[in-house]
């Protein structure tokens, strides 16, 4: 008689994605002390310039498109899906998600780069 571990496929995929998410949100908060840390001793006052301002806009406002960019495609690829439409974009939209992604990651990436610097 067989052994059915067809429950393993949902259970492993489920733990791995929470181990993930615990991993990541423990960094988020270990970095946010830190960085609260650094603000409070004042290793972050040579960030207030007008010209420092100026760029963590540029690149928030890049990385709030990019955001949203990602957001869209995904959201109208799940409107075609629910519709059963006869004409499917599906991989040109997601092609167009992961194109703005990069984006965001990227100038998430260099506005990290940016904090960390002075710290």
């Amino acid at each position: 008689m067989p052994i059915n571990l067809t429950w393993l496929c949902i259970v492993i995929p489920i733990a791995i994605i929470v181990v993930v998410a615990i991993l990541g949100a423990w960094s988020i908060l270990q970095n946010a002390r830190r960085i609260r840390g650094d603000q409070a001793g004042g290793v972050l006052a040579g960030l207030n310039t007008p010209e420092k301002k100026a760029r963590f806009r540029l690149l928030a406002a890049i990385a709030l498109i990019g955001l949203l960019g990602m957001i869209v495609p995904i959201v109208m690829v799940m409107f075609l899906q629910a519709r059963n439409a006869d004409h499917y974009f599906g991989i040109p939209l997601i092609a167009v998600a992961i194109i703005f992604g990069i984006i965001a990651s990227i100038a998430g990436f260099l506005l990290q780069r940016e904090i960390d610097r002075r710290l």
